[in-house]
């Protein structure tokens, strides 16, 4: 069966809307969350198989339908059904009851649609509805139906439940009853032989527990005895397990081997004596083979270089600092030249000569072409070509003139660039000192003042020394000169670097400003000269004069231009590309002035790697003579006069230690002495050990200890043995009162007096019950009377024996039968589950890329799966994705199963594939397009890449859910 056509008129958020399916079986829903995909679900649901939704409330709307080639209509509003095909009578029966032999809804949704939550678990394979339809006979769906209805019946008669009210419960209830009155009936006539039975029962029982309650006190007291021996017996074990221990055959001589030790030990003290007093006599932090001893001369001499070395670090971090520095204004005086460019190196090695000589000869060529255009002929008219100072370009006569004027124009480009680069800077300098700041004007007058001021105190000091000889004025006009000089000082320094930067890039904007206005000038003469014009016919004479002067001019012109050619070829690297022959000596100006420095720093720089050398050289010593005194400091002059100061604190502790060295061989030799007698004693100490068999001296003293210990171990045993002989009863249940201390626990022990002591109590408190309930029975035999009910009584009770005998029978039946009709449904599920599971399987190692396969043998052990190893992958290994795509695929094979047996039904999925990685999203898109060639398969997601993929995949319809 397919779905055709949807319409909801109401229902959930939907209004007025209808779907029509495409022709492929997989029908793909995109759509975000919160678009209705889960409220198409359950209006599908709902137009399938009825009922009022708990959220949505009723339905109306309808489904279009094609069952083998036939259409339907299924329409609800509500609780109504209108269900018919075109053309035929209505049909009054659900479609789930008309076409799917009664499946319920809660199947489908089980089976056919589901949402992520519902294909979650394996329950549903051990659901009887499930079973008996889709793995029983033909008619399975029946099978379960009276499955039930036997069960029910079963059920009716019997329930296990205390207040069960089926009817052999209740008819148990009343035998028993009835059972109750009979025994109270028949209580009158048998009780008083009873009550003397009892009675009789009660002597004996009384018999029998006095003889019991006389054990249970002697074996208390046995207890009690064992308890109060207990610590002296574990005591004597004690004991004797050291005796064992410390038992030794040996032959020890104790009274020579403590003398020996004691000697000996006299002997190691008076040596530790003498060698502290030796010790005293040794200056504190001093060692006689220290290596100040061997390595002073060298701190003698290097102590010699402290002051050399200190001035040569001084003066190389000075060095280096002040390097660093002019370097620095070196490369900030290169941006202030107006004739070099500070971007690109200066070159190296310059022609001078040949540039003053070209630069010369650039002149002389100019002033020529100059003064030929003054020398003008009056025949000549404004048209005649007049002198281009950069080369007259004619590019309608040859293609030398036309590359002659592109090459102007291309310098005019770079003279403008250079201008802009030049004001921009200005423009900054200015902004620097503000838009209304006179930078030059306040350091001219700070230098007018101090000249002023200078002269002022040079004429102070000589009126001072010369004229009024007073120390204080000359102090005075020395103090004044000094304060004139520093400001005369901060003015230059104001000037050169206020005023000097912005005349520099004046100086060079004028440069600029020509060299642009010569450029323009010769670009329009050439322009000019390339105008055809039309002149007015002179005379012969004037026309053979103005001919002369124009193939002069040409000569003139082209001399210039050869001459600025070779001009602009000889111009250095880093050199200005605007520059004419009026600049060359402000090129060479600054080259030079910018090499002296440059001379100046590296002579500066040879100077300082002379002192770091020498540097070096003191530092390697010192690092040396650092190695042999094992110092780990880092090598400094600091550190080397702490070294000194600890060379003359060993000098001054040497000195006091060979005035002492007297007493300190007196003290030696006593010690040598000691020592002497040290070793004889150790001889005859070790003669001794060897003829007992020991190594040491430790040994032989440890077993003396241990002879020791067995003496005093010996005496706790016997005093213990003494104690349990007293504590030990008669010679019969003595071997019992020490079984039991060596096989027995404390802790057991008093549980057991514990246990003892309670079962005592608990038959004295029997023996008085006993005695109470003896009184009762003598005084119950005198009131015992007969009753008239208990026939009657009878008689109900074998009526009711009856009925109940009837009602076990059919209840037997009803069981008898339930147990045969299962035992024939395993036998169809063992028959055709098998063919359900080799399904799934093929779905699995579809989806999961014929990686695994479900483990179909060991079905019983649990589902699981098989890996390309062979390798059994369990359930609570699966990750939550496997697990999606296990349980899809049984649903799959279910569904597959149904459809053999009955008919396929449209599966419903939403969004199921949202735990599933890209590959295994597509293996699923393409496993459910070809299921869909049979059966047809609804699939909601909200997952765009799933769409995209979709839409390349043969056999699905992709569409966009919209809930207009």
């Amino acid at each position: 069966m397919n779905i055709k056509r949807i319409r909801f008129d109401e229902f959930g958020p939907y209004r007025d809307w209808s779907f029509t399916t495409g022709d492929n079986g997989v029908q793909l829903m995109y759509g975000p969350n919160e678009s209705g995909k889960t409220s198409l679900l359950e209006g599908m649901r709902t137009l399938l198989f009825g009922g009022t939704h708990k959220a949505y409330g009723p339905m109306t709307g309808a489904l279009d339908v094609d069952r083998n080639g036939e259409s339907y209509y299924i329409g609800r509003k509500g609780k109504q059904l209108d269900f018919y095909s075109p053309g035929h009578p209505a049909i009054h029966e659900e479609p789930a009851q008309h076409w799917w032999h009664g499946i319920d809804k809660k199947t489908y949704n089980r089976i056919f649609a589901l949402t992520l939550n519902d294909l979650q678990g394996l329950d549903v394979l051990q659901e009887v509805e499930v079973r008996s339809r889709f793995f029983g006979a033909e008619g399975g769906e029946h099978l379960g139906g009276a499955v039930k209805d036997v069960e029910k019946g079963a059920t009716d008669l019997l329930v296990a439940s205390s207040n069960g009210k089926r009817r052999i419960n209740v008819l148990m209830d009343e035998l028993k009853e009835n059972r109750q009155k009979l025994s109270q009936l028949a209580e009158h006539e048998a009780q008083y032989v009873e009550l003397q039975t009892v009675f009789h029962s009660t002597e004996q029982t009384e018999m029998e527990l006095q003889n019991q309650l006389k054990e249970w006190k002697e074996y208390r007291d046995g207890i009690d005895v064992v308890l109060r021996a207990w610590d002296t017996y574990r005591r004597s074990e004690e004991a004797r397990m050291h005796m064992q221990q410390y038992n030794s055959e040996l032959a020890l001589s104790r009274d020579e081997f403590l003398r020996l030790d004691e000697e000996i030990k006299r002997a190691s003290d008076n040596m530790q004596l003498w060698q502290e007093k030796e010790a005293a006599l040794m200056p504190a932090n001093f060692s006689p083979d220290s290596p100040f001893g061997t390595y002073g001369q060298d701190i003698e001499d290097l102590i010699q270089q402290g002051a050399k070395w200190e001035q040569l670090r001084r003066e190389c971090e000075e060095g280096d600092a002040y390097i660093r520095k002019v370097r620095e204004q070196l490369e900030f005086s290169r941006t202030l030249h107006s004739a070099w460019r500070h971007d690109e190196p200066m070159a190296e090695d310059i022609n001078w000569f040949d540039g003053e000589r070209l630069a010369s000869r650039l002149r002389t060529a100019k002033e020529q072409l100059l003064h030929w255009q003054d020398r003008k002929p009056a025949e000549a008219t404004d048209e005649v070509p007049t002198a281009n100072l950069d080369g007259a370009t004619l590019p309608n006569f040859s293609e030398e003139e036309l590359a002659k004027k592109e090459y102007l124009e291309r310098e005019l480009d770079r003279i403008l660039m250079d201008i802009d680069q030049v004001e921009a800077r200005l423009e900054a300098r200015r902004n620097s000192y503000g838009s209304d700041a006179q930078p030059t004007i306040l350091p001219k007058w700070l230098q007018r003042i101090s000249g002023i001021g200078a002269v002022i105190a040079v004429l102070v000091v000589l009126a001072g020394l010369l004229v009024l000889e007073s120390a204080l004025y000359t102090i005075g006009g020395f103090i004044f000169l000094i304060l004139s000089m520093g400001l005369f000082w901060y003015a230059t320094w104001r000037l050169h670097n206020g005023n000097s930067d912005v005349s520099k890039l004046n100086y060079e904007l004028q440069i600029l400003s020509s060299r642009k206005s010569d450029v323009e000038h010769q670009l329009e003469a050439l322009i000019k000269a390339a105008t055809p014009t039309v002149s007015p016919v002179p005379s012969l004479e004037g026309e053979a004069h103005l001919e002369r002067w124009i193939q002069e001019g040409h000569t003139l012109q082209g001399i210039y231009d050869e001459a600025l050619a070779a001009w602009q070829n000889w111009l250095p690297r880093g050199a200005a590309k605007s520059l004419n022959e009026d600049d060359f000596f402000g090129l060479k100006q600054e080259y030079d002035q910018y090499h002296e420095q440059l001379r100046t720093i590296e002579g500066y720089e040879k100077r300082l790697a002379e002192h770091k050398e020498g540097l070096r050289i003191i530092e390697d010593q010192a690092m040396a003579l650092w190695y042999n005194l094992g110092i780990e400091s880092p090598v400094s002059p600091t550190e080397l006069k702490r070294i000194y100061n600890q060379y003359k604190n060993f000098q001054q502790n040497k000195i006091v230690w060979e005035q002492k060295e007297a007493q300190r061989k007196s003290f030696r030799n006593e010690y040598d002495n000691w020592h002497r007698k040290e070793k004889e004693l150790l001889l005859r100490q070790k003669e001794l050990l060897h003829k007992a068999g020991m190594e040491s001296s430790n040994e032989y003293r440890q077993h003396l200890i241990d002879e020791d210990q067995y003496k005093q171990w010996q005496t706790i045993y016997k005093q213990s043995q003494v104690q349990l002989d007293l504590l030990a009863p008669d010679a019969e249940n003595k071997d019992l009162f020490y079984r039991r201390l060596r096989e027995g626990n404390k802790d057991n022990w008093l549980d057991e007096l514990a246990h003892s002591e309670r079962e005592i109590a608990s038959i004295e408190d029997k023996l008085a019950t006993l005695y109470e309930r003896r009184g009762q029975i003598v005084e119950a035999m005198r009131t015992l009377g007969s009753d008239q009910e208990q026939h009657q009584m009878l008689q109900e009770r074998e009526a009711l024996q009856s009925e109940l005998e009837s009602a076990l029978e059919d209840w037997a039946t009803q069981v008898l039968i339930s147990h045969c009709m299962d035992k024939a449904q395993q036998s169809y599920e063992q028959e055709k589950q098998p063919h359900m599971l080799e399904l799934a399987s093929s779905y699995v190692e579809k989806l999961t890329g014929e990686r695994y396969t479900l483990d179909i043998l060991g079905i019983n052990k649990g589902v699981a799966l098989i890996n390309n190893n062979g390798e059994r992958l369990e359930l609570k290994f699966w990750s939550s994705g496997l697990a999606d795509q296990v349980y899809l695929s049984l649903r799959l094979a279910l569904a597959k199963v149904f459809s053999y047996q009955v008919e396929s039904l449209p599966i419903i999925l939403d969004d199921i594939l949202v735990r599933f990685d890209e590959n295994r999203q597509r293996s699923a898109l393409e496993l459910l397009a070809e299921l869909g060639k049979n059966q047809q398969i609804w699939l909601f997601t909200c997952q765009r890449s799933v769409y995209d993929m979709a839409q390349s995949i043969m056999g699905i319809d992709c569409h966009r859910l919209s809930r207009s």
